[in-house]
């Protein structure tokens, strides 16, 4: 299962893309950098290429491995492929083809974020895929009137391709995660919090919530 090779693609930026001289994050950006695993023994795959790619994956990370509950952990674990309809879009419009016909859709890979195993309260063991996204990301966008200005426009088509190739991500990661016995979820700050994992509610030096 681990996703080596993408990370091997994909490392953090350097720090001084992301970073001020001060230690600030640069306007823009966002937190990403390799975590450092404690608790070897619960990893799957290389424990030395842990990526967080935000401040709230890295508290995941921290979760991952001081919780009792995850008996098994791993980021950014494995590929699946999704049919993009959104990026040949113009494409399609310029040259006549059908943006409905399958065969000029993109064939992408998404990677998600991590795969966990969790004991639940009850003592049953489930794994699950989780994605983690702020939770505007998965409120639909609203078409914006005609006339309204150009930049006005082009924020609602970013946000509206966004959205629908989210969509189409997550529609295949939840048919891969039920063909192998998991589940998928999409865990928000809503989730985070109420989990312990961001608000200061989770005590990782006695691995116990507070």
């Amino acid at each position: 299962m681990p996703n080596e090779s993408y990370k091997l693609w994909h490392r953090p930026k350097p720090m001084n893309v992301l970073y001020n001289e001060d230690g600030s994050l640069k306007k823009g950006k966002t937190h990403e950098g390799f975590y450092t695993v404690k608790n070897k023994e619960k990893y799957v795959g290389d424990p030395s290429l842990v990526i967080y790619r935000s401040s709230w994956e890295y508290s995941f990370c921290k979760w991952c491995d001081y919780s009792e509950s995850v008996i098994k952990w791993s980021s950014e674990p494995i590929k699946v492929p999704y049919y993009d309809r959104v990026s040949k879009l113009d494409e399609c419009k310029k040259l006549g083809l059908d943006p409905n016909n399958p065969k000029n859709w993109n064939i992408r890979y998404y990677n998600t974020d991590f795969w966990i195993q969790i004991k639940k309260p009850d003592g049953t063991i489930e794994k699950w895929f989780i994605e983690i996204k702020p939770k505007s990301k998965l409120i639909k966008p609203q078409p914006v009137p005609p006339n309204s200005p150009l930049k006005v426009q082009k924020k609602f088509n970013k946000e509206a391709k966004e959205y629908l190739i989210n969509e189409a991500k997550f529609a295949a990661m939840n048919e891969f995660a039920s063909r192998n016995g998991a589940k998928f979820y999409v865990f928000t700050e809503e989730q985070l919090t109420k989990f312990g994992i961001i608000g200061g509610k989770f005590d990782f030096k006695n691995n116990k919530k507070n």
